[in-house]
């Protein structure tokens, strides 16, 4: 079985591709994780994104500048550099997920903010992981440490939550609690094996 597990940024998605995970035996994938597996010198992905971007994405260790790589992504005005970017990055992603997915001999949860008909195609389930914005922005205020305005920018940066539930074959409300969260999936795993 392939679950396709989408929701924007600060969503609380890694509360169920845990759950997935360590309850239920997913192979988790991660497509924000693999395009950062992608970020080091000599990688072609990477090596594309420096000839865009500059050599201060780059540093001295060959790993990437997250913050110089961030800056030059998100705020007013870069919405063209990102689509750039994204054109670079993610048919690499995608066909890392797609070989891993055929690949898999067990059942594989593929996690993005950014779905796309391969993946749509992908999936046998699409799960949408909602939460509040106000709730996400605290989230990432502290979890990852960003200001107010960049956990903003970054939703604001994303598809919204009417676009995601659309695609969706089920969805988690996530602005409570983990175990209200993680209570919703058993009760869905528990339907999808009876039906």
């Amino acid at each position: 079985m392939v679950i396709g597990v989408i929701g924007g940024v600060g969503a609380g998605k890694s509360t169920v591709l845990e759950t997935l995970e360590k309850k239920y035996g997913f192979n988790v994938l991660k497509t924000d994780d693999i395009a950062k597996s992608f970020y080091v010198s000599g990688n072609p992905v990477f090596e594309k994104l420096k000839e865009l971007l500059g050599d201060d994405i780059e540093k001295e260790d060959g790993t990437v500048n997250i913050q110089a790589f961030a800056k030059k992504l998100y705020g007013t005005h870069k919405e063209s550099i990102r689509k750039r970017v994204d054109g670079i990055v993610h048919p690499a992603v995608w066909d890392y997920v797609r070989e891993q997915v055929e690949s898999s001999d067990g059942d594989v949860v593929v996690e993005t903010a950014l779905p796309n008909g391969m993946f749509l195609q992908m999936c046998d389930e699409i799960w949408a992981v909602l939460t509040k914005c106000e709730v996400r922005i605290e989230r990432l205020m502290k979890t990852r440490g960003y200001t107010e305005e960049k956990a903003r920018d970054m939703i604001l940066s994303q598809i919204g939550d009417e676009e995601y539930s659309g695609m969706a074959t089920f969805i988690i409300d996530n602005s409570g609690t983990p175990e209200e969260t993680i209570r919703a999936i058993e009760g869905h795993m528990k339907q999808a094996n009876t039906d």
